[in-house]
């Protein structure tokens, strides 16, 4: 999605034949009128073959006899060629009339007048414009496309009874389909579709990296399709998940200097392969949609191996609008972050922009065009180009939604750190889409806008402030740090050290400890002792009064007066206070009304129960034999 290799481009070199289309014809039928003129008549012809046999004659009777051999072979084998030949016409013939009938059969399905059907024509167009691609070679593949679009605008209002404009546009509509959307584009093959975020050329892939392939569900179909990704293991706890761009794919390899800040971290890496274009499946591209639910399930992969993993988002163009609309279906508690590099908040804002702004005058720059294409760069085409696409495409095939804007959504409501990154030079995704999108941002938010860097140009044009953002970024989500101290009433560390420092990703859990000092109080605490680790570094300070001597006795005196207070302000008793008399004396203040309780573990109070005990024995003993005795009597 650069400028330069605007995929409208790629056609430009063929539609520039267009204009010559109708000189080619009339040089065609200028050419045939002179040859007729050049044929001699069959009266001059005469003349001339009798001229030249009575040249000949003795040369020919010369030779006559020993090359009537030869002449015979020869004639043999000229005889088997034009059979061959012959068979080969029949076949042709026979090939081209069954495809004649199919022609016819398709052209009746579409319908003529209030029949027409304008996805029937989409599709057949399609068919015609395939089939020029494929039997065309590069010296005449201009020509032939400019004779099939010329053919479509003059035969097919005819032979459709339709009106000529409903054929431009049609024939417009599925050139922007091809180009932006389908699978196998035929504008796109003749060039290298790439948009900056993915090597262009061979840079190979880093060590340990291992090629994955899964099957997921395609949410846009309700079908099982196969997902694939290299995954760069490091052995680290933190992984980096990657998208690439507009038709973007790791053909060439993973490695580019954006990638390599991550790899010499030494986190774990997963390339996610783009589906319809870069080896997963697939049909269309939908512009992050769906592409997101493929993130979504190596994020799920990735915590099933490893469930404590810590995961960030990184995307540049499209792929960055990617990652941007995961965010809006839910993630899970282990993504930390996201990285978007030049990336877009609405298909539908994209779309309109790419066509007037690229599309429009890309093709209106070559003469003779527009009377082919109705191509304009207004409001009015926009939407009548959307409208076509939506009603043939988005709402049949793609199941798009253009204005869900999920993008916008995932970075409102969601308060993992976001980094945006663009250039301001960048017209290919209008700079205005990093201050929306940092606008409308929840949580931690940081923005790089690198002056005069193109589209995916930032860390290329400025890579010291590029790689100092992204430090502080990755320090962000993956290096927190509460600090701890404690101090006693005059600022003196109670530790070896200054302060503990306490590590963690964002947003997960902290809590801080408070500590017993010998000769040393608690007094007081300072900051919050329990939180979330986030992009502040707090310092937590525990302070601690050294105690005395004289005071550790005044603090046990208090201590005991408090310990000997019941609720209600009343002594206790202790085991030192605790004698017979006071016992009494608390039994007769009571009236016998509340039992006095020993203190646990007072011996004395336990060699009294023993004693009444004994003493109640030896009355019943007494008594037992005072009755026995007195019936004795």
């Amino acid at each position: 999605m650069k400028k330069n290799i605007l995929p409208v481009l790629a056609v430009g070199t063929m539609f520039s034949l267009l204009i010559f289309t109708n000189l080619l014809v009339k040089a065609d039928e200028s050419v045939s009128i002179q040859s007729s003129q050049m044929i001699p008549s069959s009266s001059n012809s005469s003349k001339i073959d009798k001229t030249f046999s009575s040249s000949q004659v003795s040369t020919n009777e010369r030779t006559e006899e020993g090359d009537l051999e030869e002449k015979n072979t020869t004639t043999s084998q000229e005889m088997g060629d034009d059979n061959t030949d012959i068979e080969h016409d029949t076949q042709n013939q026979s090939i081209q009339k069954s495809e004649r009938e199919d022609n016819e059969q398709e052209q009746n399905e579409i319908g003529k007048g209030e029949n027409f059907n304008s996805k029937l024509y989409l599709n057949y167009f399609g068919n015609k414009l395939k089939e020029v691609f494929q039997t065309s070679s590069d010296d005449n593949l201009g020509v032939n496309l400019a004779m099939l679009l010329l053919s479509e605008k003059l035969n097919s209002p005819s032979r459709f009874e339709v009106d000529q404009t409903i054929i431009q546009h049609l024939m417009t509509t599925y050139i922007l389909y091809d180009i932006a959307f389908a699978k196998e584009s035929n504008f796109m093959s003749l060039m290298s579709a790439n948009d900056g975020t993915t090597p262009s050329e061979n840079t190979g892939f880093y060590p340990h990296t291992e090629e994955i392939k899964e099957e997921g569900l395609n949410y846009q179909n309700g079908q099982n399709m196969n997902l694939k990704a290299y995954y760069v293991n490091q052995n680290s706890d933190k992984t980096v998940i990657i998208h690439g761009g507009f038709r973007g794919n790791w053909n060439n390899g993973i490695v580019t200097p954006e990638y390599d800040h991550f790899y010499k971290s030494g986190y774990n890496l997963l390339f996610v392969a783009s589906r319809a274009t870069g080896g997963s499946g697939g049909d269309y591209i939908t512009y992050g949609q769906y592409e997101s639910d493929d993130v979504l399930h190596w994020i799920d992969w990735e915590i099933q191996k490893r469930p404590n993993q810590s995961i960030l988002l990184y995307g540049g163009s499209m792929g960055a609008s990617t990652m941007m609309s995961a965010l809006a279906k839910n993630i899970p508690h282990n993504v930390k972050g996201i990285i978007e590099n030049c990336g877009f908040s609405s298909i539908d804002a994209q779309l309109r922009f790419t066509y007037s702004n690229m599309v429009v005058p890309a093709l209106n720059s070559i003469s003779g065009l527009s009377s082919l294409l109705d191509v304009i760069g207004d409001q009015t085409h926009e939407d009548l180009y959307l409208d076509l696409l939506k009603d043939n495409y988005f709402d049949q095939d793609l199941h798009l939604n253009l204005i869900q804007n999920l993008p916008e959504i995932g970075m409102e409501t969601t308060s993992i750190p976001k980094l945006i990154i663009h250039g301001s030079a960048d017209d290919v995704v209008p700079v205005t889409n990093a201050q929306k999108i940092y606008d409308l941002s929840k949580g931690y938010k940081d923005m790089l806008i690198v002056e005069g860097a193109g589209h995916g140009k930032a860390q290329e044009v400025d890579p010291v402030a590029y790689d100092q953002h992204l430090t502080d970024f990755l320090r962000v989500i993956f290096d927190d740090q509460v600090n701890v101290k404690y101090l006693d009433e005059n600022g003196k560390s109670l530790i070896s050290q200054d302060q503990i420092s306490l590590h963690g990703t964002y947003g997960d859990l902290y809590k801080t400890q408070q500590k017993e000092f010998e000769n040393y109080d608690f007094v007081s605490v300072e900051g919050e002792t329990e939180g979330k680790f986030s992009e502040k570094t707090p310092t937590v300070v525990y302070i601690y009064k050294q105690v005395k001597d004289s005071e550790k006795n005044d603090n046990s005196t208090d201590t005991t007066h408090s310990a000997n207070q019941d609720a209600l302000g009343n002594k206790k008793l202790n085991k030192n206070d605790i004698t017979p008399k006071v016992i009494a004396n608390e039994r007769a203040s009571k009236e016998g009304t509340q039992k006095l309780l020993p203190t646990t573990g007072d011996k004395k109070t336990d060699l009294y129960f023993i004693i009444g005990g004994l003493l109640l024995c030896s009355v019943i003993l007494a008594l037992l034999l005072k009755l026995k005795f007195g019936e004795k009597r």
